[in-house]
């Protein structure tokens, strides 16, 4: 069903999709992109903005990142983050990872676009740098949104994000929802409680954070390259993920003790 309408912001006749950038890149970076994704998103576009950036790390094989971020009527939101070693492979990744995100609300696409099918993709994961020059290089600690295992999963896929951080609204546990597979996830707490889960859909498999202090984590990390490792941190006793940044070094993102209303992932 066509959420025309509804859900897309018309631009002005000139307006054009605003392009941040950052680090070296070729001179028409910028065209390129409004070039690819003006067509996608149609007449009656939703505002968008796209960042470019040249990571500065030595080593990295895929050092380009872009990330979409369409905002639609309603407060809703639709990113589509990829990473490539070349401008013209990252404006490839770029739209066909935003048309397959836009999906979801099909009037924010070009006409000719709403019914053609995109197979699902994950995330462009990040690239590791080797164990001995990584370095955590963000530390947050997120205010968590109060929502249900189903809004999460919502979010976990319309904003690209590997993991999502939140509390969920009825059992109030702070909680780490993350893909287990295609089309099935699973729930992390530091305390499972399954209320709230129960009359999920899709099926969601609710399991328990190993207590661990940072140390152990990051050197869990240096040893398997995954992109993530989600964890109970000993000194805090906070619901934890350390995770790979597309700079190929580490952030940390912790849940917050008191309650407030924000929302926090990558």
């Amino acid at each position: 069903m066509s959420t025309e309408g509804h859900f897309a912001v018309p631009l002005r006749p000139t307006a054009t999709i605003p392009v941040g950038t950052a680090g070296i890149l070729p001179t028409d970076a910028a065209a390129l992109i409004r070039q690819r994704l003006g067509p996608i998103l149609g007449p009656l576009a939703a505002h968008s903005r796209v960042r470019l950036t040249r990571l500065p790390e030595p080593g990295l094989l895929r050092p380009l990142v872009a990330q979409a971020d369409v905002q639609l009527a309603g407060d809703r939101r639709v990113r589509a983050q990829v990473a490539a070693a070349t401008m013209s492979e990252l404006v490839g990744l770029l739209a066909t990872r935003t048309i397959g995100q836009l999906h979801t609300y099909p009037g924010a696409l070009a006409e000719c676009l709403r019914e053609r099918v995109i197979p699902p993709a994950p995330p462009s994961p990040p690239e590791l740098l080797p164990p001995s020059v990584r370095r955590v290089a963000r530390h947050k600690v997120c205010q968590q949104m109060a929502m249900t295992a189903a809004e999460a999963i919502v979010a976990l896929e319309a904003m690209d994000y590997r993991f999502h951080l939140f509390r969920e609204r009825y059992s109030r546990q702070d909680s780490i929802v993350i893909r287990s597979g295609p089309g099935s996830y699973r729930i992390i707490q530091a305390r499972p409680n399954p209320i709230g889960l129960d009359v999920t859909s899709p099926p969601i498999v609710l399991a328990q954070s190993e207590r661990r202090s940072v140390a152990t984590a990051r050197s869990r990390l240096d040893l398997t390259g995954a992109p993530v490792e989600i964890f109970t941190d000993k000194a805090t006793g906070l619901l934890t993920a350390l995770y790979a940044r597309y700079d190929g070094h580490y952030g940390i993102l912790c849940a917050e003790a008191a309650v407030k209303s924000a929302r926090g992932s990558w």
